[in-house]
């Protein structure tokens, strides 16, 4: 019978030699979803939380924090991982930004991580000022690596010193894989999807593409993703009982899509992304440089406004190119992996 001092013994030696448990980091999102009346911020912060359910261990329950208004949860976030979801919300004079809630006590907002985020038009040409370099080495993680949406906003952030930047394009569009680009069809559906966008409204560029649309398909149906697409794009310009109307919810803009027989050219960057996930030819409309930035890196289809004036757009219409991306596979998965390392 083994001594009491062997039963010590190894009871530590089993202890110390006993697997330890995997790390779970306390992980927060900043969610760009609450608080927002654009439909499109639901679309990027589900596709935000399926990535993070990828990387994370099935017992991580991240915390859901807004970023549109301020919340008393933005004031204890220290030792966690705030994870910043998706949209433009990054300024050159960060000073200025009215789109970001923060803390109350800045020093409360460290070690965050950019997950598909980009840099906002306002002053998007203007360096990066000082007090916005100083708050990005204050807020965001040091060592990990940040997913940002498109090359202008990586090449802000080194600008700002922040070297740990990837080009991920959107995680809207990481399921966009060769394989299911391969199934969207090349020719025209009988029915268009389009939209227009409230904060950007142009009523001859507009309306000249809702009568293109209405010339070239036998049926066109908008999609009202924003509060005030109706009054600010829509009112002015057509008789919305000659149009069908559907949204601003995204089951019910799911429930549309899923008919094959759908095409999209519309000015909602994220919609037409939806599109493409569920399956059908897209084409984007610029309004700004959002779309039009991730159009550079990826080879994602858009059309400049300016454009609409001629045949560019019908000859797409009546087109068969095949549907392709060039997305940075290298670049997201490296974000990924980071998190089954720590």
């Amino acid at each position: 019978m083994p001594s009491r001092r062997d039963w010590l013994k190894t009871a530590a030696a089993t202890v110390k030699t006993a697997a330890k448990p995997p790390y779970i980091p306390k992980v927060a999102l900043l969610d760009t979803q609450m608080g927002s009346e654009n439909s499109g911020d639901q679309i990027i912060m589900e596709a935000c939380g399926q990535v993070m359910a990828e990387v994370l261990s099935p017992d991580a329950t991240p915390a859901h924090v807004a970023t549109h208004y301020y919340s008393p949860e933005l004031e204890s976030l220290g030792g966690s991982i705030p994870i910043l979801c998706g949209t433009n919300i990054l300024y050159t004079h960060m000073g200025d930004q009215r789109q970001w809630a923060l803390p109350h006590r800045l020093r409360s907002l460290r070690n965050v991580c950019l997950l598909g985020v980009g840099m906002n038009n306002q002053d998007l040409d203007d360096p990066v000022d000082a007090y916005s370099r100083l708050f990005y080495k204050a807020v965001l993680h040091p060592s990990l690596y940040h997913s940002v949406r498109n090359s202008t906003t990586k090449q802000k952030l080194e600008e700002a010193g922040v070297r740990n930047v990837l080009n991920t394009a959107c995680p809207t569009m990481w399921t966009l894989t060769p394989e299911h680009l391969a199934t969207i069809p090349r020719k025209k559906a009988s029915t268009v999807l389009t939209s227009v966008t409230d904060y950007c409204a142009d009523a001859t560029s507009d309306l000249l593409m809702i009568e293109t649309l209405k010339q070239e398909y036998e049926h066109v149906v908008i999609w009202v993703q924003g509060s005030h697409d109706i009054d600010f794009c829509l009112d002015p310009i057509i008789n919305k009982g000659d149009y069908q109307l559907i949204g601003p919810s995204i089951d019910e803009l799911n429930a549309f899509l899923a008919d094959p027989d759908v095409d999209y050219v519309g000015t909602r960057l994220h919609a037409g992304i939806r599109s493409l996930n569920l399956g059908h030819r897209s084409l984007i409309v610029n309004v700004d440089n959002r779309a039009r930035s991730i159009a550079r890196d990826t080879g994602l289809p858009v059309i400049e406004r300016s454009e609409l004036a001629g045949d560019k757009l019908v000859r797409w219409i009546n087109g068969s190119d095949a549907t392709e991306l060039s997305l940075p596979w290298e670049e997201i998965n490296l974000w990924k992996s980071q998190w089954s390392r720590r």
